[in-house]
């Protein structure tokens, strides 16, 4: 067995069928949209070759594409902040001696496994201006200044689509904390207590700086779900109001099914492409360094 392990042509083998998969759902996909993006074209007409005319376009032509990026890049910094932060306090917590924190894992993780399809209609009514929970809870404490529109108010919008994101999902970025916090040694706790370290000295000096790969993985996850952000944005606003909400993954569905600029639509996911690699990168090396530096 450990003679046909080593060999390159059974270890082709057993890796060819998920590489054809990727190829076929990954990797063509990608090539087909780079080269369909130097295109003009409905389906319905020819193919017009028009060069880099819809990466012009895109950068000094459409404001709208100008505020998908602001959107997501808003969506990305909310997303980072709570994710990380209250991912990284909840597992801290769970992780101690607290009675019934079993089911408090279940409590916080369960948003992330239900349909954001779901968490879009219901989040919708929450925000809802006339009977929505948030703007009948700030009645009853006396706030009524404070209720809005908070879903057809342009200042207000993306913001609360961008809380009800981090709703859903920090529990998945808690799980993963639990776990790198969990796979520490107890010694290394043990050994701390005993010189006298407590509370916050333990974390900063200890948990931190050893979950600090897991870190790095949530940071990219969060930042890649944030880049290419859509279900929830299509389900809550639909891009809307004024295309207020729209982020560059709502943009390019709207321009390529409901416009019929599968081009335009097609550079706009490659523009979207090249900022997921792009942010991985710096997440990457700004990680490498403070390594380097611990």
């Amino acid at each position: 067995m450990e003679k046909v392990l080593r060999s390159r042509t059974a270890i082709l083998f057993f890796i060819l069928p998920a590489l054809l998969v990727y190829t076929a759902i990954v990797f063509i996909p990608i090539v087909s949209s780079i080269y369909f993006s130097f295109f003009k074209w409905d389906v319905v007409s020819p193919m017009k070759f028009i060069g880099i005319d819809n990466y012009i376009r895109m950068f000094t032509q459409d404001s709208v594409f100008g505020t998908s990026v602001r959107n997501m890049l808003l969506l990305l910094a909310v997303s980072l902040v709570l994710q990380l932060g209250m991912g990284f306090v909840l597992a801290v917590v769970l992780s101690g001696r607290l009675r019934g924190k079993e089911w408090f894992k279940n409590v916080f993780f369960m948003p992330a496994v239900i349909s954001s399809v779901a968490v879009g209609m219901m989040w919708t009514f929450i925000y809802d201006p006339s009977m929505g929970i948030l703007n009948e809870l700030l009645r009853a404490v006396g706030l009524e200044s404070w209720t809005r529109q908070w879903l057809s108010d342009p200042k207000t919008a993306m913001w609360a689509i961008s809380i009800v994101t981090s709703w859903q999902f920090v529990g998945y970025t808690m799980i993963l904390f639990i776990a790198a916090i969990q796979n520490i040694s107890a010694d290394i706790f043990e050994a701390a207590r005993i010189d006298g370290a407590t509370g916050w000295k333990i974390i900063k000096h200890i948990t931190i700086p050893l979950v600090k790969p897991i870190t790095q993985v949530n940071t990219i996850l969060i930042s890649i779900g944030s880049l290419k952000f859509f279900d929830l944005i299509f389900v809550m606003t639909g891009g809307g109001p004024a295309n207020r909400t729209q982020v560059i993954a709502s943009y390019l569905y709207y321009r390529s099914f409901n416009s019929f600029e599968y081009g335009y639509g097609d550079a706009m996911a490659v523009i979207l492409l090249m900022m997921c690699l792009i942010v991985t990168l710096i997440i990457n090396k700004l990680f490498s360094i403070t390594n380097r530096d611990f």
